[in-house]
């Protein structure tokens, strides 16, 4: 496991490394713009593809080890400032804000008259699209600064609460999925795993507690791999 994780690191540096490419290919602002004028961009067909791994794998897939934009945050506030976000009261944000990008998404493909076209990497766009996706950026670089690792993620993303959806119905239709598992009679309670965590989630509690599921959990493993105890394992299962 701790290879698997050392590897998990080298590809959020890579990520981070190719993000003024890899924005070509998932965007949020992108998307939206797509959005906005019935075009399927490369953005929405990602955040689709996201969205079904999310029924079986949860938020792994995207959030905790193929997006850009979590990784940047991670790097910076975790790896290099070793700050997290802290409070559980901000996570009623993200939700709103959700309803709101609900809302926009809804009101735009009805005023789009539905898909027009498909422009991967909206070439017709111009060239303040490209402004916005720098500032998008820079804004979720300093929120990692500000408010700690993954801070974008845990209080405002829309998207994460998307796949927690696609999460939650992968096990309500009892599809197998990946799981955190704990052995709560072993835990010594040392709290690495609150340490480590790079979205500031009380593990340890969640250990005690025997309620692994959480839906700020991206499934990265970081607790399994700094358990002294082997106490956190992945399960692959259904929801019992």
């Amino acid at each position: 496991m701790k290879n698997k994780n050392r590897l998990r690191i080298h590809i959020l540096l890579l990520l981070v490394i190719m993000l003024p490419i890899l924005f070509k290919f998932y965007s949020p602002i992108l998307m939206s713009w797509g959005i906005r004028n019935g075009i399927i961009t490369a953005s929405t067909l990602v955040f689709a593809a996201w969205f079904i791994l999310s029924l079986f794998l949860g938020r792994s897939a995207s959030c905790g080890y193929t997006c850009p934009y979590g990784a940047l945050q991670e790097i910076i506030g975790l790896q290099i400032l070793k700050k997290k976000p802290k409070s559980e009261k901000a996570d009623i944000i993200r939700y709103l804000v959700f309803i709101g990008f609900l809302i926009m998404v809804s009101y735009s493909i009805l005023k789009a008259g539905g898909v027009k076209g498909v422009d991967l990497f909206a070439s017709n766009g111009n060239f303040q699209l490209i402004i916005l996706v720098a500032i998008f950026i820079i804004a979720i670089g300093l929120l990692s600064v500000l408010l700690g690792s993954r801070a974008f993620c845990r209080y405002l993303c829309p998207q994460g609460v998307f796949l927690t959806i696609g999460a939650k119905l992968g096990r309500k239709i009892k599809i197998p999925s990946l799981h955190l598992k704990s052995d709560q009679d072993n835990c010594s309670d040392c709290k690495l795993c609150d340490k480590f965590c790079p979205v500031g989630l009380n593990i340890s509690n969640m250990v005690i507690t025997n309620n692994m599921d959480n839906s700020n959990c991206i499934l990265c493993g970081e607790c399994i791999e700094k358990c002294p105890k082997k106490v956190i394992n992945y399960s692959f299962r259904t929801n019992d």
